[in-house]
C-alpha cells in the first residue's frame, strides 16, 4: 500500500459505473490501474467528469489492452511490483438486435471469459503471498434477473426475458467461476473474497446519492426499477473502495442488490 490506501485495478473502467468509481478513488488520492483499448478515450472522460490532470498524470496507470490479453491483465494486476489490493471488474458485451425476437451480445461470453482470465492471473500472481488477507478483494458487478428470488419490478420481467437473455447466461456463468475460486483451498486460490453487486437497470443522470439507494441481498433482494450508472459508482467506492478491506463490511463474501 501507498499513502496507507489501497491499490486499485479497474476492468470495463470506460463504461459508466465503473468511470464514476475511477473518477472518486482518483479524487481521493487512490492509486489505480485501469484497463482500456483506448487510453485517450478514457482520459477525456475523466477530464470531461473534472479529475485533475495531475491526478491522471500522478495516480492513474492505464493498461492498453482488453482483458483477453493474459499480459495486459497481468500489468493492469500489479502496482509497483505488488499485486493490486482491490480488482472492480464491470466488464460488459454491447447488445444486438440483428434479430428483433434474439437479443444477443457482440461478444456473448465476454464476462465469464474475461473473469476467467483474471482469475488465473491474480492466482498467479498471489499463490506466493503469505496469508488470505494479503490477496485481493474482488469487487464484480453483475444484474438484476438473475437472482433466484424475485428482485424486478413484475412490469420489467418480460422485457428483461426478451432483452437479457444472453448477458444473463453470460452473467451468472461468470459469478459461478467467482463460486469455483473463492471454494479453493486459501493458498490456492487468486482473492482473498468477493462482494458481486447486482444493480437494477442501469440509466444516466446524476442520480440522487447513497441515502437514496437500497440494498439487499441474494435471499431478500432489493426490487426497484432503475438506479443511475453514478449511484453505482458511489456506492462501489464507498462500500468496495472506502470500507472493501475492513473485517467488518457486511458484503464481503455477498451478493448484493442495488436500486432506487
Amino acid at each position: 500500500m501507498y499513502n496507507n490506501l489501497p491499490t486499485i485495478a479497474f476492468f470495463g473502467a470506460t463504461g459508466g459505473c465503473v468511470l464514476s468509481c475511477l473518477t472518486l478513488a482518483l479524487e481521493n488520492g487512490y492509486y489505480c490501474n485501469a484497463m482500456a483499448r483506448n487510453p485517450t478515450k478514457l482520459k477525456d472522460l475523466l477530464s470531461e467528469r473534472g479529475v485533475y490532470d495531475s491526478a491522471i498524470a500522478n495516480n492513474l496507470t492505464i493498461v492498453q489492452g482488453s482483458v483477453s490479453d493474459t499480459s495486459a491483465v497481468k500489468q493492469a494486476l500489479v502496482h509497483k511490483e505488488e499485486p493490486v489490493d482491490i480488482i472492480i471488474n464491470g466488464i460488459g458485451g454491447k447488445l444486438i438486435f440483428d434479430g428483433p425476437l434474439k437479443p444477443t451480445l457482440d461478444n456473448p461470453t465476454v464476462c465469464q471469459d474475461g473473469m476467467r482470465t483474471i482469475l488465473e492471473v491474480s492466482r498467479s500472481l498471489n499463490q506466493a503471498r503469505d496469508g488470505d488477507d494479503k490477496k485481493p478483494l474482488l469487487v464484480v458487478l453483475s444484474t438484476t434477473g438473475i437472482s433466484e428470488k424475485r428482485d424486478l419490478p413484475f412490469l420489467m420481467m418480460p422485457m428483461y426475458k426478451w432483452m437479457l437473455k444472453v448477458p444473463h447466461v453470460d452473467k451468472k456463468a461468470m459469478e459461478d467461476l467467482i463460486f469455483e475460486e473463492v471454494a479453493m483451498d486459501k493458498t490456492a486460490r487468486g482473492i482473498r473474497e468477493y462482494i458481486i453487486i447486482r444493480p437494477s437497470f442501469l440509466t444516466d443522470g446524476k442520480g440522487n446519492g447513497l441515502t437514496n439507494i437500497k440494498v439487499g441481498g441474494d435471499n431478500k433482494p432489493a426490487v426497484g426499477y432503475v438506479i443511475s450508472r453514478n449511484e453505482v459508482g458511489a456506492w462501489l467506492f464507498q462500500n468496495s473502495v472506502r470500507h472493501g478491506l475492513r473485517e467488518e463490511n457486511p458484503y464481503l463474501g455477498k451478493i448484493v442488490t442495488i436500486t432506487t
